[in-house]
């Protein structure tokens, strides 16, 4: 690997695979290279280019209304919000660009990023979710990220999911706070890899269970407790007697349900109905290979965060995709490599947020158009005869093959999902960007400046509100929730662990009182 050093395998398969995606032009076949990055560090390069949950105020650059985005307003980015940037009262074709042959590739890809509007925020079919990003379907719902099919949901990333709060990858719930990992829940509380199960708190592993506390690994159990049987009437007296508003209750509960953990087997990974599979949190899916939460997808490799994918490599937060390479973002491609967010194109290389689009080489913004390079409109003759040109170049300056190197990333790498899934500090950084200095040459492909993470020292200010409640303030307020007053709604409190403020929401607050 150019970046770790680290060996990493290149098989059979693979190369078949590369060699079904190579386009064909005029019957000439422009292969598809080998991989220069290992599997890792292609995933770190997409993800540093997906930003889901840093958001800022800042102005539609259209109708100069207020606008949440998940742009950094110092970054540069123009955009607009999502009405204005679907009307038709702009073309993403007036910014379109000759190719120049005596550039790079990414050096006029990078100048065109300058200039084409960005959608504010990535929200699709969705209403009263404007704090949601790389959203579709959802309503009535409040920083939820990377989510389909769901309502009333807050904080988290839920999939066809209902009022469920502070939760992490959790699909088909309802009434559920804090799981993580979990499938068709209702009215669960703290649970992890937890399925088809009801009324459960504090549990780990269960399946087809209901009335269950503090319990690991069961199946088809009901009224257990710290996974003893007990008597339907030993359950709900012990339920009734537990002040689940008191944090001891919560210690007591959790440390309980450490000691089972580490005592029952566990599983070597989280799946089901699969044939020929690794990674982890794999369902429904055949020969898929080094891939995390993946559903329903068949001959895929290293994706995660995926739905029915077929024949994909290197595929990220997306679904209903076929022979996509090296892609990151929205849904139901076909034949997209090196691209991101877009949306029902097909025969698309090296794209940004287009749409319902096909053949096109370069694009950004682009809606409804065919036979585009760089959002310049050309025949289709015009577009085959050029396009090979451009691959032939890209293969001389090394581009041919690459993503879209990190530096072309419209984000700092701490705001985006990078930064969650392999953490760098501000000083790591810029200790890996001075080494890339010293690198320069020592790459055939993609100049190794364009290599760099980008950094954002972007903090927004602080809520405004009517009272802080410190940490230490917030010892004395009461532990019941029926006996907070509705002005909590007008305070902020401050973490205990960064010091920042944040606030709570009227939804939430009726969350909390209802469950």
């Amino acid at each position: 690997c150019e970046w770790c050093s680290t060996g990493f395998t290149v098989t059979n398969e693979d190369r078949a695979f590369y060699d079904k995606i190579s386009p064909v032009f005029n019957n000439v076949k422009y292969s598809i290279p080998e991989p220069t990055l290992c599997p890792e560090c292609r995933r770190k390069r997409r993800f540093s280019h997906r930003n889901e949950r840093k958001l800022y105020k800042r102005k539609c650059e259209m109708t100069e209304k207020p606008v949440i985005s998940n742009f950094d307003p110092q970054r540069g980015v123009h955009v607009y919000n999502v009405k204005a940037w679907w009307s038709d009262n702009w073309d993403a074709k007036s910014f379109g660009k000759d190719f120049n042959f005596f550039r790079s590739f990414f050096d006029q890809y990078a100048e065109l990023q300058k200039e084409v509007p960005q959608l504010a925020i990535s929200v699709w079919n969705s209403e009263n979710s404007d704090y949601c990003n790389y959203v579709g379907n959802v309503k009535d719902s409040y920083l939820i990220f990377g989510s389909v099919y769901s309502e009333d949901c807050y904080y988290g990333s839920p999939y066809y999911s209902k009022n469920c709060l502070d939760t992490l990858v959790v699909r088909e719930c309802e009434g559920c706070y804090e799981c993580t990992d979990c499938r068709k829940l209702y009215e669960c509380f703290y649970c992890q890899d937890c399925h088809g199960s009801s009324n459960l708190l504090y549990c780990f592993g269960l399946q087809n269970c209901r009335d269950c506390i503090g319990c690991a690994g069961l199946r088809n159990k009901q009224y257990s407790i710290f996974n003893k049987q007990v008597s339907k009437k030993v359950f709900e007296d012990f339920r009734k007697e537990l002040d689940i508003s008191n944090p001891q209750t919560w210690l007591h509960l959790e440390k309980e349900l450490q000691k089972l953990k580490i005592t029952m087997p566990h599983r070597y990974m989280q799946s089901n109905s699969v044939e020929n599979v690794s990674g982890n949190y794999i369902y429904q899916c055949k020969n898929v290979t080094d891939s995390y939460y993946a559903d329903r997808s068949e001959d895929c490799e290293f994706c995660a965060q995926v739905v029915d994918l077929k024949d994909c490599y290197d595929n990220n937060f997306t679904e209903e995709n076929e022979l996509c390479y090296e892609y990151l973002g929205a849904y139901q491609d076909s034949r997209t490599l090196f691209s991101k967010f877009c949306n029902r194109v097909s025969e698309c290389f090296y794209c940004d947020s287009c749409f319902s689009s096909k053949n096109l080489f370069g694009c950004i913004g682009l809606r409804n158009a065919q036979y585009c390079i760089l959002n310049r409109q050309y025949t289709k003759e015009e577009y085959e005869e050029l396009v090979p040109k451009i691959i032939e170049h890209m293969q001389k300056t090394g581009e041919w093959g690459e993503f879209f190197p990190p530096t072309l990333s419209p984000f700092g790498y701490n705001e985006t999902v990078a930064n969650e899934y392999f953490p760098l500090t501000k000083e790591e950084v810029l200790e890996r960007n001075a080494k890339m200095d010293s690198l320069v040459g020592a790459y055939n492909h993609t100049p190794v400046q364009l290599q760099k993470f980008n950094w954002s020292d972007y903090e927004p200010p602080a809520p405004v509100a009517q009272k802080i409640i410190t940490a230490e303030m917030m010892k004395n307020l009461p532990s019941d929730i029926s006996k907070i007053p509705d002005d909590v709604l007008q305070w902020a409190f401050t973490c205990e662990e960064s010091g920042k403020l944040f606030t709570i929401q009227k939804s939430e607050l009726e969350f909390y009182r209802k469950m």
